[in-house]
């Protein structure tokens, strides 16, 4: 399972400057079974039966990496109380980074190998196996890899509805890889069949969208991917149009605190942008290097890349730093910054980017002797780290420019790795030393749970009102739409997507105040020109008082689609939360 891919993106635009943010040392902390806890954030579970590690989840099951061991399956029908229900668990194994699918009835999984041990062959650590574990109490081995050309995967990403593999850990020519997984489910399972491979750099200088940028120093390895389908992307001629998109975290090597680790020091490591629509033809859309300027913290591992959930256009950048402890560091000639993320906006092309925001888990944060982000994941505007004695990190990122912690959970012992928000506030977290932990977050902000700032419409004509009999049905009998809108009260903002039927030409697009049967003043203007055409995606600008009426009372609210035929409305949906 990709997990970025599995949620819809709207496009969005918006540009910032560079803000660092340290929180500082948690305010509201709070005993929980032993450990410390904000008080957003309960442990509810723990299943310490083996390692932990990396986590992901598919439909009803939760697949737990346990490190140098394989992986675990969970059933999690009841979300917080998860059910073992199946392993594979080989051992002589490495960071052990499982991924899943479901294809046909069947349940494939990969457990993804990188390079630790090499010799003798029958031990190396560079192998990957492809399971059925339809049965997970018996899974069968399909097939496996063994080697740096192919075994080679560390965080080996299965894309679902395309059934594909992209491999990550890969050098040189390795750094970007594509297989195609259908010969896996032949009557006589047959290898994964490689469909591209190629060094990253090598694309990025022949790539027809650098146009004079620098290319940037070699390239080192892959550390990981994050996949993305039917990306909105900006093209050539204006239009937004669906592209398979690759976010490549190039590892780089890890630097330590000597004396040249400083603000002209110690970036190692890179971020490729790379549109994979055509599988035998892939383009690097740009090449992301951290900027070695004062007010920057330089970057020591490139671990981890992927888009914000709730703002698509933000991609997060983690620093797995192994070396220094929490907080922000200082600015003289060795910089003793922790481990952090990086917040970097792209253009609506996705071929430009500017850095917008720093943030370090906050000084005073109960963790030694590594306090470093890690695998992450992200949703509505919230992202969620692993990271390491720091356990699980929650920081809220409505307002990119300034993320501010959320909430944490830190358990006895922990060195938390993989952190997965599923439903409901529940978040999963991968440990290496505990295994596996629950915990539920519930924001004390404007909005009560993450998904609380977004509503949605269903837009039809007979919904719209005449202005003067105020009678329902004045619009297009045969049009329909839905529309979502995402608010950020912190930033002001609020962004949407609409979509629609046989309305022809629509000029105008907004949100009026005004219960069911009613009609109202224009209260967001989103899009407003008699000349032009609604587009797809957009923002405007909102108070915050009133983005707190609108969440409040969403029904009290309505999207409105105007055109030349019906100028008053030709659809309109009143609001609902989600």
């Amino acid at each position: 399972m990709t997990g970025p891919a599995r949620r819809a993106l709207p496009a969005l635009t918006s540009a910032g400057l560079l803000a660092v943010t340290v929180t500082g040392a948690p305010a509201a902390v709070g005993q929980d079974g032993g450990g410390y806890s904000s008080g957003e954030v309960t442990h509810v579970f723990h299943d310490g039966g083996a390692t932990g590690g990396h986590v992901t989840v598919d439909g009803d099951r939760l697949y737990v990496g346990a490190y140098g061991l394989g992986f675990r399956i969970f059933d999690i029908s009841e979300p917080q109380a998860p059910v073992e229900i199946g392993s594979y668990l080989p051992g002589g194994r490495a960071d052990a980074v499982p991924d899943a699918a479901e294809w046909d009835g069947r349940h494939i999984a990969t457990l993804n190998g990188t390079r630790r041990v090499t010799s003798p062959e029958q031990v190396r650590t560079d192998r990957t196996e492809f399971l059925d574990v339809t049965d997970p109490a018996n899974p069968e081995l399909l097939w496996e890899f063994v080697g740096q050309e192919d075994g080679e995967a560390h965080n080996g990403d299965i894309v679902d509805e395309r059934r594909l593999w992209l491999p990550s850990g890969g050098s040189g020519e390795n750094g970007l890889r594509i297989y195609d997984m259908n010969p896996l489910l032949e009557d006589e399972p047959q290898a994964p069949q490689s469909l591209f491979r190629a060094d990253p750099v090598a694309l990025w200088e022949s790539s027809p969208y650098r146009d004079g940028k620098d290319v940037g120093p070699e390239f080192t390895h892959t550390h990981d991917k994050s996949v993305y389908l039917d990306y909105p992307v900006r093209q050539p001629d204006g239009s937004l149009a669906p592209r398979d998109i690759v976010l490549l975290a190039e590892g780089g090597n890890y630097a330590d605190d000597g004396p040249d680790y400083g603000a002209e020091h110690g970036n190692t490591g890179s971020v490729f942008v790379v549109d994979v629509t055509d599988t035998a033809d892939p383009v690097v859309l740009t090449r992301w290097l951290h900027a070695n300027e004062p007010g920057h913290h330089p970057i020591r591992y490139t671990h981890e890349v992927q888009f914000l959930d709730g703002d698509p256009r933000l991609m997060l950048v983690t620093d797995e730093d192994m070396h220094h402890p929490c907080g922000s560091g200082g600015d003289g000639a060795v910089d003793t910054a922790g481990g952090g993320v990086t917040g970097v906006r792209l253009s609506e092309t996705l071929t430009e980017a500017v850095e917008e925001s720093e943030w370090f888990i906050p000084e005073g944060t109960p963790a030694a002797p590594v306090c470093s982000v890690h695998v992450m994941d992200s949703q509505d505007g919230y992202a969620f780290f692993g990271s390491y004695n720091a356990g699980l990190q929650i920081v809220d990122y409505r307002d990119p420019a300034n993320p501010v912690q959320a909430g944490f959970g830190i358990q006895p012992g922990t060195t938390a790795w993989g952190a997965y928000a599923h439903d409901d506030g529940v978040v999963y977290v991968g440990d290496m030393t505990r295994g596996l932990d629950v915990f539920t977050f519930e924001p004390t902000s404007e909005s009560d749970l993450p998904g609380g700032d977004r509503v949605s419409g269903e837009m039809t004509g007979s919904q719209e009102v005449a202005p003067v009999l105020n009678t329902p049905g004045a619009g297009d009998p045969r049009a329909s739409g839905y529309a979502t809108a995402t608010f950020r009260p912190g930033a002001e903002a609020v962004c949407y997507e609409v979509s629609h039927d046989l309305v022809p030409e629509p000029h105008g697009f907004h949100i009026h105040e005004g219960a069911p049967g009613e009609n109202g003043d224009i209260v967001v203007d989103f899009f407003t020109d008699p000349a032009g055409t609604v587009p797809p995606t957009g923002c405007a600008d909102v108070d915050r008082d009133l983005a707190k009426r609108i969440l409040r009372n969403p029904d009290g609210f309505y999207f409105n689609l105007h055109n030349a035929t019906f100028p008053n409305g030709a659809i309109r949906g009143q609001l609902s939360k989600g």
